[in-house]
Protein backbone atom coordinates (compact mmCIF):
# COMPACT_ATOMS: atom_id res chain seq x y z
CA UNK A 1 0.00 0.00 0.00
CA UNK A 2 1.18 3.78 -0.78
CA UNK A 3 1.39 5.85 1.63
CA UNK A 4 0.31 9.73 1.64
CA UNK A 5 3.93 10.86 1.23
CA UNK A 6 4.46 7.96 -1.61
CA UNK A 7 1.33 9.14 -3.17
CA UNK A 8 2.30 13.30 -2.99
CA UNK A 9 5.69 12.19 -4.23
CA UNK A 10 3.89 10.05 -7.91
CA UNK A 11 1.29 13.12 -7.94
CA UNK A 12 4.44 15.79 -8.37
CA UNK A 13 5.79 13.85 -10.65
CA UNK A 14 3.31 13.12 -12.77
CA UNK A 15 2.70 16.96 -12.69
CA UNK A 16 5.99 17.51 -14.34
CA UNK A 17 5.98 15.21 -16.65
CA UNK A 18 2.37 16.55 -17.83
CA UNK A 19 3.72 20.09 -18.37
CA UNK A 20 6.51 18.94 -20.20
CA UNK A 21 4.63 17.06 -22.17
CA UNK A 22 2.13 19.91 -22.84
CA UNK A 23 5.01 22.29 -23.13
CA UNK A 24 6.09 20.18 -26.05
CA UNK A 25 2.84 20.08 -27.54
CA UNK A 26 2.76 16.12 -27.32
CA UNK A 27 -0.24 14.20 -26.88
CA UNK A 28 -0.55 11.11 -25.10
CA UNK A 29 -0.16 9.08 -28.01
CA UNK A 30 2.72 10.95 -30.10
CA UNK A 31 4.58 10.59 -26.92
CA UNK A 32 4.32 7.12 -26.89
CA UNK A 33 5.38 6.83 -30.53
CA UNK A 34 8.62 8.95 -29.66
CA UNK A 35 9.85 5.96 -26.51
CA UNK A 36 9.40 2.47 -25.49
CA UNK A 37 6.49 3.45 -23.28
CA UNK A 38 2.99 3.02 -23.61
CA UNK A 39 0.83 5.78 -23.79
CA UNK A 40 -1.82 4.47 -21.03
CA UNK A 41 1.42 3.86 -18.88
CA UNK A 42 2.22 7.69 -19.86
CA UNK A 43 -1.12 8.51 -18.78
CA UNK A 44 -1.03 6.44 -14.96
CA UNK A 45 2.23 8.58 -14.92
CA UNK A 46 0.96 11.67 -14.80
CA UNK A 47 -2.07 10.95 -12.68
CA UNK A 48 0.45 9.48 -9.88
CA UNK A 49 -1.20 5.80 -10.41
CA UNK A 50 1.99 4.12 -11.05
CA UNK A 51 5.49 4.01 -9.48
CA UNK A 52 7.60 4.77 -12.50
CA UNK A 53 11.01 2.66 -13.62
CA UNK A 54 14.47 4.20 -14.57
CA UNK A 55 14.40 2.95 -17.87
CA UNK A 56 11.51 4.41 -18.37
CA UNK A 57 12.38 7.74 -16.94
CA UNK A 58 14.75 7.66 -19.49
CA UNK A 59 12.67 6.65 -22.26
CA UNK A 60 10.48 9.47 -21.86
CA UNK A 61 13.19 12.16 -21.05
CA UNK A 62 14.10 10.66 -25.08
CA UNK A 63 11.01 11.59 -26.12
CA UNK A 64 10.95 14.66 -23.98
CA UNK A 65 14.17 15.60 -25.83
CA UNK A 66 15.11 16.29 -21.95
CA UNK A 67 17.83 15.26 -19.28
CA UNK A 68 15.94 12.50 -17.24
CA UNK A 69 16.96 14.37 -14.26
CA UNK A 70 15.01 17.15 -15.67
CA UNK A 71 11.55 15.31 -15.08
CA UNK A 72 12.74 14.61 -11.43
CA UNK A 73 12.84 18.04 -10.73
CA UNK A 74 10.06 18.86 -8.71
CA UNK A 75 9.36 19.34 -5.48
CA UNK A 76 7.21 18.04 -2.96
CA UNK A 77 5.11 20.90 -0.59
CA UNK A 78 5.54 19.11 2.42
CA UNK A 79 9.14 18.08 2.06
Amino acid sequence: MIRDKETEILLDFGKRLKELRISKNLSLRKMALLCNVEYADIQRYEKGKLNITLLSLAELAKALEVEPKDLLDFSTQNS
